[in-house]
């Protein structure tokens, strides 16, 4: 196997460990280190995107995303569907799938990716009320 695929086969790997512990653990708003640990999952499966659109000479640029669709009122909720599609993700991959690979890891950055926007917005929220 490439040294890429083996990077990001670990990358998807860590990722899913990653949620799969805070899926378990989280229960209602996140600790400051349970956001860190969802942004270094979120990281891990952008940099495993970004490869695989590299691989496959496929780039979108300018192409938005509406994340409405994609949040979830409980955040453990959200880490569910987001380590759903990272698991069926991470088995395209390793099958050699690339496409469908990027499919079901950008829906799981996805979930992810409205997750932490809605946090970020919280906090704003917050330190203009006070």
């Amino acid at each position: 196997m490439s040294e890429w695929r083996n990077e990001t086969a670990n990358d998807l790997a860590d990722a899913g460990r990653r949620l799969a512990s805070l899926v378990e653990k989280v229960s209602g708003e996140p600790s400051v280190e349970q956001l860190r640990s969802i942004w270094r999952a979120y990281l891990e499966i952008e940099k495993s995107i970004a490869f695989i659109k590299f691989e496959l000479d496929e780039e979108n640029p300018g192409v938005f995303v509406k994340l409405k669709p994609y949040g979830v009122p409980d955040e453990r909720q959200a880490l569910q569907f987001a380590l759903r599609n990272l698991k069926k993700g991470a088995e395209s991959f390793r099958l050699g799938d690339f496409r469908q690979a990027l499919r079901e890891l950008r829906e799981g950055r996805n979930y992810l990716r409205a997750l932490l926007r809605e946090k970020r917005l919280l906090r704003s929220r917050k330190a203009r009320s006070s």
